[in-house]
Parts: C-alpha cells; sequence; structure tokens
C-alpha cells in the first residue's frame, strides 16, 4: 500500500516538495479527530514533517488526505461522487473502512483545487479510527509505538499506491481487554509513575492512562473494555473522566464476569460483604445496581448479568443447586427489568453477557433460563484451554456466543502473572475452535497489566478482527511478519525462532511453575519432577536449551540498532532471560542437593548458580523498571507477583569438602555414586546398534584437592572422548560405541575410572541388532518413544483428518491435531475414523503399558467427550478419555495445566518379538496429540518422558 515512487494513480503524503493536508470534519465524531491528530503526528514520526490539519475544504489543495464517517462528514461525502467505493454496502456492515486513492479531475466548489486525495472513509466512527490507525502501520508505526516502545524507521517519502483498499467487517463483533491482577505492574506504574496526580487520594487507573489504552486499542482494532477491578484499585466509574475518555475514543464498556451491570463491588459496596446477598437483601442491591445503569445509559456499553460473590466468588445464598438457580433466575430477571425502564429501547435491542464462569457454569447447567438476546459468554479452563462452547441448540440463540480467554491468571493450581507464555499456537488453535463452535460474538481477553502480554494479544486481536485471513498462516508465519515488522525483516527469522523455542520450553513447565508449589493453600517448593540422572542428564538439557535460547536472543538484541533494543528487550529478551533464569534457580538448587548427598564439592558450585540466578531475576526486574527507556516504565513489571513461595530465593544445599584429594564417580541413570566395590558394576543405559545416543559417566571431586584420573576399558568398541585429565570439581565423559567393531550381539564391556589411589568401575551393556526391522522405532532401554507428528502412516476419516498443529510439543516442538475443530464424533469401533500408524521394534514380549501424551484440550462441551483409541495390529481398541470432567479443584485437571499434557495409559499384550503397527483413531474432535510411548519393561523416570527412540539411518 506504501511506497517513495511518485507514479501514476499514486497520491503523495510526503514527497519532496509536498506535504499533504488532512481534512477532518470537525463535527465528525470526537474520535475520528483524535485519530486524525494521531495520524498527523505518525506523519511526523516518520517523515520528520508535520501536515496541517484543517477543517475546511477550502484550504485544501494539490494532494490531501481527507478522513471521516460517512453520513457526517462533508469532505467524505463529496469525495465519494468521484470515488468507486459503494457507500452502500459499507453501510450495511459494522466497523467497516476503506482506503482509496482517488483522482479528482473535474469537480466544481469545495474540491475544485485538489488533484488527488487518499480517502479513509469509515461507515461508523470506529471504523472511521480503525481505517485512520491501519494507514499509520502501513506507513510504519507500530501499534505498540508508545507502549513497547517500538521504534519507527525513516523515511523521506509517503506515498499511497493506487487502489482501494477496504477492511472489516470484524469477525467478532465485541473485541477488547480485561485489565486484571493490576496490583503488582499496571495500577503502581500508572498511580506512582505515569500519572500520579490521578492518584492523590488513593491509587488506581484514571483517564490520562486509559487514553493511552484506548488508543491502543483502537491501534489494534479492538472495541471493548473491562477495566481493572481488583481490591486496591480506585474504580473505573469512580473517575468522574474515565467514561468520558471512553466515549470520546468510541470504547464499549462492558465489567467483569463477577461485577454485574458495571459495579466494581470490592470499591463500591460500602455495606457490610454479608449484605451482598439477593435472597436477603434484594431492594438495596437493585438500587445499587440502578444508580450505576442510569449514569452510563448515554454511553456504549455491553453489560454483565447474573450475580456471583463480592469478588471472584460464589453467589451468597442457596443452599442447593435448585436453589441457586432458582435465586440467579430472579436476579437476571430482575436485571432485565431494570434495564428495560432505565433505556429508551427494548431491552433485547441492550448488548448483554452472561459469563457461566467457575460455579457459575454449574448455576446454568442446573437450568438458569438465559434470555435468547443474551451472548452467553464461555471461558477458557483459566490457563488457554478452552473449557465449553455452546451445543447446537445454543449455537441458534440470537445473543450469541463468546469467549473469555486468559493469557494471565490469579488462582490454581498456581498463578502465571509475571511472564507471558501462552503458545500462540495454543491461542490459534482454541479460539479458532471457539469461533468454529459458534462462540464469536464477543471476545474478552484476559490479559493482566497489558505488559508483557504484548505479542499474544495482538494475535488474539488479530484472529477476533479477521479470523480467516489470521487462521490462513501458522502462528511461526505470524511471530516472522510480526518480528520483521517491529525489528527489521534482517532479524526476523531469527526472533521468530526464538519466542517460538520459549512458547516450548514454557508450556513443558511455565517459569512460574518451576518451584512444583501450589496456591489456595499456597505450598513451598517441591523437588522438580526433571530427572538429573536419565535420559542423558533432562534437568540439564532444560537448562542447555535455555542456555541457547538466550545466546541467540542476546546475539539479535546486540546486532539490532540501538533504537531497536529496548522493544526487544520488552517483547522478548527480558522473558526469555528470566524464564532462563527460573529453570536455573530451581534445577541448580535441586541438583545441589542432590551432588550434597552424593558428597560432591560441586554441590557449593551449583547452590551460588542457584542463587545467582535468583538475583538475576531481581537485577533484570530492576533494570526493567528503573532503567529501561529512562525509568519509564517504573512500578510495570514485579518478578514476585503476590510474593509467592515460588520467587523466594532457592533452598540449596552445601558440602565441606574432605581434606585432601578424592575421586567420585556417578553413572549415568543412578542417583548414588559408584562405590567402587559392587559385586556387579552398575551399568549405563544399554546402547542399541540401532539408535545411538551417547550415555555419561560423571568424574568428581569428593576432597579439596584436585585429582589426576584416567580411563581404560576392557574392549576396543568403547570409546571415549576423553580417557585421562584432573578434576578440580566435576568433568562429564561422554561413552560411545564403535558399532564397526563392536560384536554382532548382546554384550558387555566395563569402562574403569583410576584416580587418587582407587578404582570404579561401569559396565557398558550392548543390545543384539535387530534383524529385519521394518519398524520406524525401537525399543531402547525397556521404552519405544515415538513424537506423534512423525507416524508411518496417516488415514483420513470420512469427515476428519489428521493435521500438523501449531500448539507446540514439550520435546520436538510439534504436535498432530485432528481436524476440522468441529465435527461428529465417531464410535470407538468405526473403520471412518482418522487413523495415525507407528511401525514399532519391540525385544520384549508380554504386557506392554502405552502412554499417550496429549494436549490438555477439553470436549466442545458438556455433551461431548474427547476420547482416542489405540490397538496394536489391529487388536482390541482400548479406548481413554482425556476430559479431566472436573472443576479448578480436580487434581488431574491441575496436574494437567501445570506440565502442559495430559497423560493416560492403556495396557496390550504383544505376543511376538519384533516389528508391530500401534494404531492411534481419534474419536472426538479437539484431541491435539503430542508423544507416545510404549512402556515394555520400565516405569516412567523423567518428566517429559524418554527421547524419541527413532532406528537410525
Amino acid at each position: 500500500m506504501i511506497t517513495d515512487a511518485l507514479s501514476d494513480g499514486n497520491v503523495p503524503i510526503v514527497a519532496g516538495d509536498t506535504i499533504a493536508d488532512i481534512y477532518v470534519d470537525e463535527d465528525d465524531h470526537k474520535v475520528a479527530n483524535i485519530a486524525t491528530a494521531d495520524f498527523r503526528d505518525d506523519i511526523e514520526r516518520v517523515t520528520g514533517r508535520c501536515p496541517t490539519i484543517t477543517g475546511s475544504l477550502d484550504e485544501l489543495s494539490g494532494a490531501a488526505v481527507i478522513v471521516g464517517t460517512i453520513g457526517h462528514s462533508v469532505g467524505v461525502e463529496r469525495c465519494l461522487k468521484v470515488s468507486d467505493v459503494d457507500a452502500g454496502t459499507l453501510a450495511d456492515e459494522r466497523e467497516c473502512f476503506v482506503i482509496e486513492t482517488v483522482a479528482i479531475e473535474t469537480v466544481d466548489g469545495p474540491l475544485s483545487n485538489v488533484e488527488s486525495c487518499v480517502l479513509i472513509a469509515g461507515n461508523d466512527r470506529r471504523g472511521t479510527a480503525y481505517g485512520v490507525y491501519e494507514l499509520s502501520k502501513q506507513i510504519g508505526v507500530s501499534p505498540w509505538y508508545w507502549w513497547a516502545d517500538v521504534s519507527i524507521a525513516e523515511r523521506d517519502a509517503v506515498v499511497v499506491e493506487s487502489g482501494t483498499y477496504s477492511f472489516g467487517p470484524p469477525s467478532v463483533p465485541y473485541r477488547g481487554i480485561f485489565l486484571n491482577d493490576e496490583d503488582f505492574g499496571l495500577r503502581p506504574w500508572a498511580s506512582e509513575t505515569f500519572a500520579p496526580e490521578e492518584a492523590e487520594d488513593r491509587p488506581g487507573i484514571g483517564p490520562t492512562t486509559y487514553a493511552q489504552i484506548f488508543e491502543l486499542l483502537l491501534r489494534l482494532k479492538a472495541n471493548t473494555i473491562w477495566p481493572a477491578m481488583h481490591p486496591g484499585t480506585k474504580a473505573f466509574y469512580q473517575y468522574p473522566k474515565n467514561p468520558t475518555v471512553a466515549e470520546k475514543y468510541a470504547i464499549i464498556v462492558g465489567t467483569s464476569h463477577c461485577e454485574p451491570l458495571h459495579r466494581n463491588n470490592v470499591d463500591e459496596w460500602d455495606d457490610p460483604p454479608s449484605d451482598w446477598n439477593y435472597a436477603t437483601n434484594r431492594e438495596q442491591i437493585l438500587a445499587y445496581w440502578r444508580s450505576r445503569v442510569e449514569s452510563v445509559a448515554d454511553h456504549e456499553n455491553i453489560f454483565t448479568l447474573g450475580m456471583r460473590g463480592i469478588h471472584d466468588s460464589g453467589m451468597a445464598g442457596g443452599d442447593t443447586r435448585a436453589e441457586r438457580v432458582e435465586l440467579l433466575q430472579r436476579v437476571i430477571d430482575d436485571q432485565r427489568r431494570l434495564l428495560a425502564d432505565v433505556h429508551d429501547r427494548p431491552v433485547e435491542e441492550i448488548p448483554q453477557v452472561f459469563c457461566p464462569y467457575k460455579e457459575a457454569l454449574d448455576v446454568y447447567r442446573g437450568g438458569l433460563d438465559v434470555p435468547e438476546d443474551v451472548c452467553l459468554l464461555w471461558s477458557d479452563d483459566n490457563h488457554g484451554y478452552v473449557r465449553t462452547l455452546p451445543t447446537d441448540a445454543e449455537r441458534t440463540r440470537k445473543g450469541g456466543s463468546g469467549m473469555y480467554y486468559h493469557l494471565s491468571y490469579w488462582g490454581r493450581p498456581h498463578d502465571y502473572l509475571w511472564l507471558s507464555s501462552v503458545p500462540l499456537g495454543l491461542v490459534r488453535t482454541e479460539l479458532v475452535k471457539a469461533y468454529d463452535a459458534g462462540a464469536r460474538e464477543c471476545w474478552i481477553i484476559n490479559v493482566g497489566d497489558i505488559k508483557p502480554t504484548e505479542t499474544e494479544l495482538e494475535f488474539a486481536l488479530d484472529l477476533a478482527w479477521n479470523v480467516e485471513a489470521t487462521r490462513s498462516v501458522s502462528s511461526d508465519e505470524w511471530l516472522r511478519d510480526w518480528a520483521g515488522r517491529e525489528f527489521g525483516s534482517a532479524h526476523a527469522d531469527d526472533i521468530a525462532e526464538i519466542v517460538a523455542e520459549y512458547y516450548r520450553l514454557a508450556l513443558a513447565r511455565k517459569p512460574e511453575h518451576m518451584g512444583w508449589s501450589r496456591v489456595y493453600p499456597d505450598t513451598g517448593p517441591d523437588e522438580p519432577a526433571f530427572s538429573f540422572v536419565r535420559e542423558g542428564d533432562e534437568a540439564r538439557r532444560r537448562i542447555n536449551a535455555f542456555e541457547r535460547l538466550v545466546e541467540l536472543a542476546e546475539s539479535v538484541s546486540e546486532t539490532l540498532p540501538l533504537e531497536r533494543q529496548p522493544s526487544f528487550y520488552q517483547l522478548v529478551l527480558y522473558q526469555v532471560r528470566c524464564a532462563a533464569w527460573m529453570s536455573k534457580k530451581y534445577l541448580h538448587a535441586a541438583r545441589s542437593r542432590l551432588y550434597a548427598a552424593q558428597g560432591r564439592t560441586t554441590a557449593n558450585c551449583y547452590a551460588t548458580l542457584a542463587e545467582r540466578a535468583h538475583r538475576r531475576i531481581e537485577s533484570e526486574t530492576q533494570y526493567y523498571n528503573e532503567d529501561l527507556c529512562g525509568g519509564k516504565w517504573e512500578g510495570m513489571q514485579s518478578h514476585q507477583p503476590r510474593e509467592l513461595p515460588v520467587f523466594d530465593a532457592p533452598a540449596t544445599a552445601r558440602v565441606t569438602p574432605r581434606t585432601g584429594a578424592a575421586l567420585g564417580v556417578a553413572a549415568e541413570g543412578h542417583f548414588e555414586p559408584v562405590r567402587g566395590d559392587e559385586r556387579t558394576p552398575p551399568s549405563l543405559p544399554t546402547f542399541d546398534p540401532d539408535s545411538d545416543p551417547e550415555r555419561f559417566i560423571d568424574v568428581f571431586t569428593r576432597g579439596e584437592d584436585p585429582v589426576d584420573w584416567s580411563v581404560k576399558t576392557d574392549v576396543e568398541w568403547i570409546e571415549i572422548e576423553t580417557t585421562n585429565g584432573t578434576v578440580a570439581g566435576e568433568r562429564r565423559l561422554w561413552v560411545g560405541i564403535n558399532w564397526d567393531t563392536a560384536p554382532n550381539q548382546h554384550t558387555s564391556g566395563e569402562v574403569t575410572i583410576d584416580g587418587g589411589g582407587i578404582e570404579k568401575t561401569v559396565r557398558v551393556v550392548v543390545a543384539s541388532p535387530s534383524t529385519d526391522s521394518r519398524g520406524s522405532f525401537l525399543e531402547t532401554n525397556g521404552t519405544v518413544a515415538i513424537e506423534a507428528e512423525h507416524y508411518s502412516r496417516a488415514h483420513d476419516g470420512d469427515r476428519s483428518a489428521w493435521d500438523r498443529c501449531d500448539v507446540p510439543g514439550r520435546v520436538s516442538g510439534s504436535t498432530i491435531a485432528v481436524a476440522p475443530s468441529t465435527f461428529p464424533s465417531y464410535s470407538p469401533d468405526s473403520d471412518a475414523v482418522p487413523l495415525l500408524e507407528y511401525d514399532i521394534e519391540v525385544s520384549t514380549v508380554g504386557s506392554v503399558d502405552v502412554e499417550v501424551q496429549c494436549v490438555p484440550t477439553q470436549p466442545l462441551n458438556e455433551r461431548r467427550s474427547l476420547r482416542y483409541a489405540i490397538s496394536i495390529d489391529g487388536g482390541e481398541r482400548a479406548v481413554v478419555s482425556i476430559d479431566p470432567d472436573g472443576d479448578e479443584h480436580d487434581p488431574q485437571w491441575q496436574r494437567n495445566v501445570l506440565r502442559g499434557a495430559t497423560i493416560t495409559t492403556t495396557t496390550h499384550e504383544i505376543e511376538t518379538l519384533g516389528s508391530h503397527t500401534l494404531q492411534l483413531r481419534a474419536l472426538d474432535p479437539g484431541l491435539i496429540v503430542d508423544r507416545i510411548v510404549v512402556y515394555t519393561d520400565c516405569d516412567r523416570e523423567t518428566y517429559l518422558g524418554p527421547r524419541e527412540s527413532t532406528v537410525k539411518t
């Protein structure tokens, strides 16, 4: 749309000596004038030259930009007469706009001196604003130019290419954000740094801050706000100018699931909490609601119906489900009568939502009659997995359905308020599923403090604006485009890779969940489940992945121009670094405890590393608040929201070294060090000629002095990278097999480590090579491990098929899902189901356990299930439901969301050695499979499961 070239039909805004004037009718909507003023400033930001804004057509000449709302702008009406825009078509929709280059050849009157113009015409007030801000984005001004300090590339010329560019209507009519849990970021920043003059009486978020927020929403093509409402925050309506600013910016105001009829109860209900009971205090509560509805009736609102506790808790009154249904029915009926009484139009024309959230869902399912014109605002499970969606009958409701979706959360099983880590692939999968299931009238995204959810928020709102266009590209492609826009195309691929890997690691375990602790009641940290002794040191693999990620992120940061580095820090680097430090804090601390028990002197080193990681998180956050952008964001970032135990200094262990030199040896797969006097030396995990991972032996000191050591083997086919040295701490020796010289049979050898006057031996076992193997995956050390997307064959069903999924796998970064997101379920014995087949090779017969790791999605609604069927060699199909079938108190659901996986197991019989086919069938929509592990002769011993056991080629 934007070029530097002045070819035929193109319209210059700034080029050479030309600076186009900008016209906006002073009688147009206020938001049209606000957006036009912002556009003028954006032009100056890009070119250094400032256009003039005028409300007089007589003052225009040469090239011009004409901005306005159809039916509210003289200039737009005049220009439409000579344009190709079909104003009638635009008028039939909401929030549409068109940007068109118009050549004006023979027009008498007010436009007679204009040769060409850029017309920005909206069919309503928000459409006009969206059109202006879209052109700002096209010329190079990021929606995050202020909120994330994204630098703006300068250009000498801004020319609009000839054409008509049409946008809208939006896929989701009501699209916006919920400012929530603002105690640790947005509120202190607004109250103490950005607009302290508006918080002289007490902390809150006032009109100056909301004006910045509303501009951001318009730049992101959103239109709705649920204002901040947490205890300690001065209520939105306690600032008289807040609703006025919302009206100026054409922002629709709603309130959260526990704030019926625009009332912030935690700040505005002044009577005793016990009086917040509709069963005993109906008249007073109705009067409380009425006063607010009367004060906002002339503004654009979307009213929340229903009733919960004063804050985020269950409604008082009603001892049984039936009594609660009856009471809530009275509430809604009375609220409807109140709305009808206060407004001068039918209640059916007033936008309203009911949120069947938490306990309200049970009341709704108990028979609550929500009027047909009210939007049912469904929710995810607070962790990004949609909990329930409309049934076929609910999809026909006039009021439609919507989605309340979390990118940040305070609550069970543990908060995640600090870093933003819900993967774009999960956001895309779940919101597209919601849209396809009919939840497409209203989307509210819980964004906490806005920062640091910038990227995920924009992606969700892109989906809400144009779901078909956004779903047509992968989340990785979207990330590359986003990174190119914000930081330049030269770094787009690397930045997209960084963010994608960050999402993968966070899905496996969020930074806030690395303590293995819980909330309500708050518990202290527990031992992490990542293994330190198996699968090549699973914990070390996670730390190594983070170290590679931080190295790449820091490399990109250092090569970016200085003006781009602050935004990269906010949008990428701070989160990557802190997530890495959080993993190091807990994994190094746990390693210090393990190594102290083994007598390793390096326990002290890991204790120091853990404590250093804790301090680095503090210093990173201090830099964010105090130094970044000259202190602009002071108070916005907290590294310890709610001061939960997970944010405390780590519990480490240290040892007092022995006097002199003392050697220790530990073998992979064993918690206890090698003693040296074992009758049978401890063995490394078995090596397999068809799959060739290395194994490790650790050589370490137990005393104050270094130890000289050497290694010898009793067979030539055992390979060790280093055979001698001096260890002052620890040294990891990687052991491999020379398969060219190894015997072609099951056999073993020994590795002996000599040092400090002692010898310690570790056994090395190799398996027999398979004969006539047809499997893609083979059994090693009692398991067959498979990344689900690496199937041998995929077969489509008659109404669904398997497809690669954007949700990252916990190990590979990829998953596979059944598509489309909605379809009729299959019976378990159907042969028309979508089928995945995996060719496996086993060396064990008898009972085996097949573990399937799925992304913890949930069924479409209460009448549906979420099942798969698993079989071997066409045998009996074991049918498994992955639905936790419980609420936030359900232990299974809690485990699932904390580990980013639903893990289920079935038992099968294998009667012959060799090749077999594992078959997995999807019976219901929404199934996303990550990994499959067949346990033939061992139990789960790691957090993520064994590494994939593919046949070596």
